[in-house]
C-alpha cells in the first residue's frame, strides 16, 4: 500500500512536469534577431553543391554601396544579392522596397541563384536543406509585384517560399543549432535569398541611387519571415532596423553608412484617386505630378513619399549596360507578364491547440490517475 501511495503522486508531477516541457518548446522565441540586407558583392558569396554548403561574406559598412568612378550614361543594370541571416526554420519570405522611378528601380530577382550539379536543382537559401525522402532540393514558388518605372517615389513587393509540407529539417536555419534538424546542409554566415537585377535609369552621373528596404510604414505590408513553429507557420514583421538599404554612387565613390530614417505614414488614398506623392518644392518650371499605375499582386503599390525631389532624367535609352564588374551587356527587357501572388503575408494559422490546452488537458489526467490509485488501495485494505 505504501508503495502504491508513492507512486500515485510521483506520477502526478511527472504528467504536469511533461506539460511545462511542452509548453517551453511550444512558446520559445524564434526569429527575434533577424536581419535583411544588399549585397553588392556577390562574387564573395559562394555555394559548394559536393557539400551543399552556402557561405556568405558581408560588411554592412562598406558592402551595402557600389560606387562606379565612371559614369555610365545610359540605361543600365547591377545584380546584387539579397542576404539573411540569423533564421531559424525559414518556410518563406518578403520584402518591401521603396525608391524613386526614374532614378534606380529593381527590374526582376532570382531566387535559386546557385546550381546543385549532383541533384541537377537550382538552389537559394530558401531551399537548401535536401528532402530525406526525394533527396533533391525543394522546389520554390517566387512572386514580384514590381510596377513599371515612372518618375517619382514608387514601391515593390517580392518573396518566396519552399513549396511541399512544412518540416524542421526542412526548413534551413543560419548559423545552425545547436543541435541540428538536418545535417543535409551547411550556411554557418547567412544565405542569399534572391539576387536581384537593379536598373539605373538614364544618364545619372554624380547621383547618389538609394533604394530603401522597408517595414510596412507608409506602405502596407511590409518585410516578412514565414517559419515553422512545430505545429503551424508563424509570420514575423522585420523591423525597419534590421533592413540593410542598399546605396549606389554613379560617377563618384561612396560615403559611409547611415541608418535610413523610419519614414513617416501617408494617407492611405481612396478607391477613386490616384495616390500623389508630397514633395519638396524645387525652384525651378512646375512638374507635373506622377500618377502610379496600379499593377497586378497581392499589394497595390503605394506611392512612398521622400524628402528629396526627385532629378529629371532623359528618357532611357536602349544600349549597352555596366554589371556590377562594368563590363558591358545588353539592357535586360521588363517582363510584362502579370506578377504571382506573393506569399501568405498574414499571421499562421498556427493549427493545433495552444500550450495553454496541453497543460490543462496532462494537469487533467493526474486527478483521474490519484483517485484511481486512491480507490485500488481501499481495495486492497478490504
Amino acid at each position: 500500500m505504501k508503495r502504491l501511495l508513492l507512486v500515485v503522486p510521483v506520477l502526478a508531477a511527472g504528467v504536469i512536469g511533461l506539460g511545462l516541457f511542452l509548453s517551453f518548446n511550444l512558446t520559445r522565441a524564434q526569429n527575434t534577431n533577424v536581419t535583411m540586407g544588399i549585397d553588392w558583392g556577390i562574387v564573395d558569396n559562394t555555394y559548394i553543391d559536393t557539400t551543399n554548403t552556402m557561405t556568405v561574406v558581408f560588411n554592412p559598412a562598406t558592402d551595402f554601396c557600389l560606387a562606379s568612378a565612371t559614369a555610365t550614361t545610359i540605361t543600365h543594370t547591377h545584380q546584387a544579392d539579397l542576404l539573411i541571416q540569423n533564421v531559424e526554420d525559414l518556410v518563406g519570405w518578403q520584402l518591401r522596397l521603396n525608391y524613386t522611378g526614374d532614378r534606380m528601380r529593381p527590374l526582376s530577382q532570382v531566387v535559386t541563384p546557385f546550381t546543385d550539379s549532383t541533384t541537377g536543382d537550382p538552389v537559394g537559401f530558401t531551399n537548401l536543406p535536401i528532402d530525406q525522402t526525394t533527396f533533391i532540393h525543394r522546389t520554390i514558388t517566387a512572386a514580384s509585384s514590381i510596377p513599371p518605372g515612372a518618375p517619382g517615389p514608387q514601391t515593390a513587393l517580392i518573396g518566396a517560399t519552399y513549396n511541399g509540407t512544412q518540416t524542421f529539417p526542412i526548413s534551413p536555419d543560419t548559423p545552425a543549432k545547436t543541435t541540428p534538424d538536418d545535417t543535409s546542409y551547411s550556411a554557418p554566415s547567412g544565405g542569399v535569398i534572391s539576387r536581384i537585377t537593379f536598373q539605373v535609369v538614364g544618364d545619372q552621373t554624380g547621383q547618389t541611387l538609394d533604394m530603401d528596404l522597408s517595414d510596412n510604414v507608409p506602405n502596407p505590408p511590409g518585410s516578412s519571415v514565414v517559419f515553422w513553429n512545430g505545429t503551424g507557420i508563424t509570420t514575423i514583421q522585420v523591423p525597419e532596423a534590421a533592413l540593410g538599404d542598399a546605396q549606389h554612387v554613379e560617377g563618384g565613390a561612396c560615403q559611409a553608412a547611415t541608418p535610413s530614417p523610419t519614414e513617416s505614414p501617408s494617407p492611405t488614398p481612396s478607391p477613386t484617386a490616384s495616390p500623389t506623392p508630397t514633395e519638396t518644392p524645387t525652384p525651378g518650371p512646375p512638374t507635373p505630378t506622377p500618377t502610379a499605375t496600379p499593377t497586378p499582386g497581392p499589394a497595390t503599390p503605394t506611392a512612398t513619399p521622400r524628402a528629396a525631389t526627385p532629378t529629371s532624367t532623359p528618357t532611357p535609352t536602349p544600349g549597352t549596360s555596366a554589371g556590377a564588374s562594368g563590363a558591358a551587356t545588353r539592357t535586360p527587357t521588363p517582363r510584362g507578364a502579370a506578377p504571382a501572388a506573393l506569399p501568405p503575408t498574414g499571421q499562421g494559422d498556427g493549427s493545433g491547440p495552444s500550450a495553454i490546452a496541453y497543460i490543462l488537458l496532462l494537469a487533467g489526467l493526474a486527478v483521474p490517475v490519484t483517485a484511481a490509485g486512491y480507490r485500488i488501495w481501499r481495495l486492497r485494505r478490504r
